[in-house]
């Protein structure tokens, strides 16, 4: 069987599982439950491995094989929710609907676009040799500890983004252990003092020479006052002037 058939038909055995425990009833969910998670670890695995670096060979870059990657580690995760929720828990069927949602996109999107291309550029005897490798992974996948596989896929896929928020995390307080430093704060201020010592000489000389024009105002009223001993010697000429009087009338019994 060529290796896109064979995934097909793992595509439809799932769709089929979606339908049967929308409709089961409490005694049959969890049994249905554990052979969906069975199927989807199993068919992701044989993908990882195998199919997708076979296809990335064939068909060079290609944006489609990174984002199937990042859509089975998405199911990865809501395949464990969906394990730790009972079946009578209002969230079960929540966590089901979404992971029937996701894993119905990620079908439309390899059957209509990446398997065609694959089909192309292989060719059917290069299918048919990858399809035998992947059956047989398959059952070697399904018969081993699934759920133990699953729990280290979503470990591999988590600690990355618990790892970057960290990170970010970290920064805001290096950047206040920084803050605190005091050699950081204390070399700014001695550069602005040093700075802003010509300031102030400059301010002092400013202050200096308006102090000197205030003064020089100040000393306008002295010259005034100077003039004052001038007014006070014309008073002797009244005086003389008293005198000429005075001698006209001793000259007035002369006449």
């Amino acid at each position: 069987m060529k290796a896109t058939d064979l995934l097909k038909e793992h595509h439809q055995e799932v769709e089929e599982l979606f339908e049967r425990m929308s409709q089961a009833d409490s005694d049959e969910i969890s049994a249905l439950r554990d052979e969906l998670v069975a199927t989807l670890v199993s068919h992701s695995a044989i993908e990882e491995e195998l199919f997708y670096p076979e296809s990335r060979g064939a068909l060079g870059a290609s944006p489609l094989i990174p984002t199937s990657y990042e859509e089975h580690a998405l199911v990865d995760v809501m395949l464990q929710k969906l394990l730790s929720t009972e079946p009578g828990d209002e969230t079960f069927h929540a966590r089901l609907g979404v992971l029937k949602e996701l894993v119905q996109h990620h079908v439309e999107e390899e059957e209509k676009e990446l398997f065609p291309q694959v089909e192309s550029a292989m060719g059917a005897a290069r299918l048919e040799e990858l399809g035998g490798r992947l059956e047989a992974r398959f059952g070697q996948v399904r018969a081993s500890d699934v759920e133990a596989l699953l729990a280290r896929n979503v470990a591999k896929s988590m600690p990355a983004a618990t790892g970057g928020r960290r990170a970010r995390a970290a920064k805001p307080s290096a950047r206040k252990a920084a803050a605190k430093r005091p050699p950081a704060k204390r070399a700014p201020k001695r550069a602005s003092t040093q700075r802003a010592e010509p300031a102030r000489g400059a301010q002092k000389g400013r202050r200096a020479t308006a102090t000197g024009r205030k003064k020089t105002a100040a000393t306008a009223p002295a010259k005034t006052g100077r003039a004052a001993p001038a007014r006070k010697a014309s008073r002797p000429a009244k005086t003389s002037r008293t005198g000429r009087k005075g001698g006209r009338a001793s000259n007035a019994p002369a006449r």
